[in-house]
């Protein structure tokens, strides 16, 4: 009796480590712990609803919704409006072929199907532009609102301005209410920042966060013609 008294609290000591281990596991996987993403590359649409033709626009995109669900190699999918005529399109990939996969896929033939009826100046050469990505955040959370930010690196800036970006990834870790956030480089020296929020309190932190306070002080140094108005606020329709 003596031998199993003494086993009881060596037993009752492993049994609390254990479940603490346990309670540590569940809790650090909250919803604004920043997940693995293997994003890699993406696409980004900007399009222009013809006139009178906005909320037609608008049902497209939310339509398009349902067809990615079913493209599992297309990460995220963001339907969004910049404002009443303007719309876009942002999405990620792993690699190059879930990216094909996606243009040759249901929201790229029904896109090109109902352009000349819908979209303005719309040529699919030029308004579908494969992006890299340079750094991401990605964590749980509902996406209602977000920020796209275009850019161009002055003549010689490109490095400055992708070193600026890949260090954003770091002050945006310690903003909570950024759901995303990307870096993102278009190519002959254009840049975009494209991130999302829950509501307009998180949008507003950020827009008086560290990355904005950074990128108001380095912009006349590394971008061309760089002004407030390049911070564009959009609704998001749809996420996958």
């Amino acid at each position: 009796m003596k031998k199993s008294s003494q086993k009881l609290p060596t037993l009752l000591v492993m049994v609390l480590v254990l479940s603490f281990i346990h309670l540590s596991i569940v809790n650090a996987n909250p919803k604004n712990m920043t997940t693995n993403s293997k994003e890699r590359i993406g696409l980004l649409v900007i399009l222009k609803a013809q006139a009178g033709k906005e909320e037609a626009v608008k049902k497209f995109l939310l339509s398009g919704l349902d067809l990615v669900e079913n493209e599992p190699e297309t990460l995220s999918w963001y339907a969004f409006q910049i404002d009443e005529r303007t719309f876009g399109i942002f999405d990620t990939f792993e690699n190059e072929a879930g990216r094909q996969a996606h243009l040759s896929g249901e929201v790229a033939k029904a896109l090109l199907a109902n352009a000349d009826d819908l979209l303005q100046d719309f040529d699919v050469h030029t308004t579908i532009q494969p992006v890299d990505l340079l750094a991401n955040k990605k964590q749980e959370g509902k996406e209602k609102l977000g920020l796209l930010v275009m850019m161009q690196a002055q003549q010689g800036k490109s490095k400055a301005v992708e070193s600026f970006l890949n260090a954003g990834k770091t002050l945006v870790e310690d903003e909570p209410k950024t759901i995303s956030w990307y870096a993102i480089a278009l190519g002959n020296d254009t840049y975009a920042i494209f991130d999302t929020f829950a509501d307009e309190s998180g949008r507003e932190a950020h827009l008086n966060g560290e990355v904005a306070k950074a990128l108001g002080e380095q912009a006349p140094a590394i971008l061309k013609d760089f002004t407030p108005s390049a911070i564009q606020k959009i609704n998001l329709l749809a996420v996958k």
